[in-house]
């Protein structure tokens, strides 16, 4: 019988990890006044409503980020980052949130270009409800950041495509 051997895990690019640790740091910092502390291991919480915004970058490599903020946490950061209320339900929260993941994103890639990594990003998109979570293709490398304050814990969820990732086609093609 022959012998299977696994391929090793696949580590996510530091560089990108990086930017988005240091990203967080800063928005939720200067925009949310919130002293983050970042979580070495997952606390392991109980499923909960949520909501989150997603952005795909495209350049080499091609990767994606989820942020996502449990009920709890988000209308908390809703009121520090809009300076009112907003209800968690609202069509409001979903444009909010998704403008929190644009503007981190401005600065990732910001970040990224400065260390010559070139990359471009989509437009947000948000999804609400209970225990929402970002499924990756399989052979996906991926990757999660968590983050405590004192107004709740969030978490990233990174995911980069596999080396030659074909699914992305121009137009014309």
């Amino acid at each position: 019988m022959a012998e299977i051997v696994l391929a090793p895990k696949a580590v996510f690019p530091e560089a990108i990890e990086s930017a988005v640790r240091v990203a967080a740091m800063e928005f939720f910092g200067t925009y949310c006044g919130l002293e983050l502390t970042e979580l070495k291991t997952d606390p392991g919480d109980a499923p909960c409503a949520g909501i989150m915004g997603v952005i795909s970058f495209f350049g080499d490599p091609i990767w994606s980020f989820a942020v996502v903020l449990p009920q709890a946490t988000a209308t908390t950061v809703a009121k520090k980052f809009a300076g009112f209320d907003i209800e968690f339900s609202s069509p409001d929260m979903g444009d909010l949130v998704g403008e929190m993941a644009n503007v981190m994103a401005g600065e990732i890639c910001s970040r990224l270009d400065a260390r010559g990594m070139k990359c471009q990003m989509s437009l947000p998109t948000v999804a609400r409800g209970h225990d929402v979570e970002l499924l990756p293709p399989l052979e996906s490398c991926c990757e999660r950041l968590m983050f405590s304050s004192p107004d709740g814990r969030f978490w990233f969820k990174l995911v980069k495509a596999k080396s030659g990732f074909s699914g992305i086609r121009k137009s014309g093609q």
